[in-house]
């Protein structure tokens, strides 16, 4: 077994340092950021820097439900979707994890956290919670938590409680906006710890692990990290289920902006 599988059996967690090249996880920073700055074109805007985490202030600050819209569509984008995919990540699974084939489950996300960007009553950091719920593929799959900037403690890290992961599925949870999160009274005085990662890390997390965002941190800092799932193909009850997964497809085929896209549209688009 490699290091950094047995170090995940350990503790629920492992950290590889530079699996993902740096080249690419610029880009896709550049990716996202051309996005926004199309965006702020869009509403007429301008940022007060050339910074992404000033296109993301501007945009916020001009118009807050497209600005919820436009993070909710960042996963989508062809450079984004690309790194939670890189050739990479599953090399390291074959490798490192022993695994022969992968499933893909669903559930990609990018997660933005920033003082000055906070989404009123919305999301701002996932409180405790295991991710195999919103899952329910194989035992041993895991969350692969990408950074696109480097995290240190002051910026916005997760955070995880070493070996909870043997616990196996804790169901003592409540309801909130953004999904079940564990009662504190479950975990007792359980220790968290912080996870620390440099943009090319990946973090990778047993579906069992308690993990949580940490919601203090630098008020100048902006944390953007992706957040994507694997499942292994030969898991035993996995292959006896069918392979499951929580995600489903659906297809929304009502429009969302009323008469759109109009005949004079198409034309000046075809001739």
């Amino acid at each position: 077994m490699s290091e950094e599988f047995e170090t995940l059996r350990r503790d629920g967690f492992c950290v590889v340092r530079g699996l993902l090249p740096k080249a690419d996880v610029t880009a896709t920073l550049d990716s996202v950021h051309r996005t926004i700055r199309d965006q702020l074109r869009e509403v007429g805007a301008t940022a007060a820097g050339d910074d992404l985490h000033s296109a993301l202030r501007a945009l916020h600050a001009a118009d807050i439900e497209r600005y919820k819209r436009v993070l909710g569509a960042l996963w989508r984008k062809a450079e984004v979707t690309g790194l939670m995919r890189h050739p990479a990540l599953f090399g390291f699974l074959r490798e490192a994890f022993g695994w022969s084939d992968v499933f893909l489950p669903g559930g990609e996300v990018a997660l933005l956290m920033a003082a000055d960007l906070k989404i009123p009553g919305g999301y701002f950091g996932l409180g405790a919670h295991q991710d195999f719920p919103s899952v329910q593929g194989s035992l041993d799959g895991v969350v692969a938590w990408i950074p696109l900037t480097d995290v240190d403690r002051d910026g916005w890290p997760v955070e995880v409680i070493p070996g909870s992961h043997r616990r196996g599925l804790i169901t003592d949870v409540e309801e909130t906006r953004n999904g079940w999160e564990i009662r504190p009274e479950a975990l007792g005085d359980a220790e968290w710890r912080s996870v620390e990662a440099m943009a090319g890390d990946v973090v990778f997390l047993s579906m069992f692990t308690v993990h949580r965002s940490r919601r203090e941190g630098d008020p100048a800092r902006l944390r953007l990290a992706l957040s994507t799932r694997f499942d292994d193909a030969a898991e035993p009850t996995f292959v006896a289920r069918g392979y499951p997964t929580a995600y489903q497809r659906t297809v929304h085929r009502d429009q969302y902006v009323a008469d759109f896209p109009t005949a004079e549209q198409i034309r000046a688009l075809f001739g």
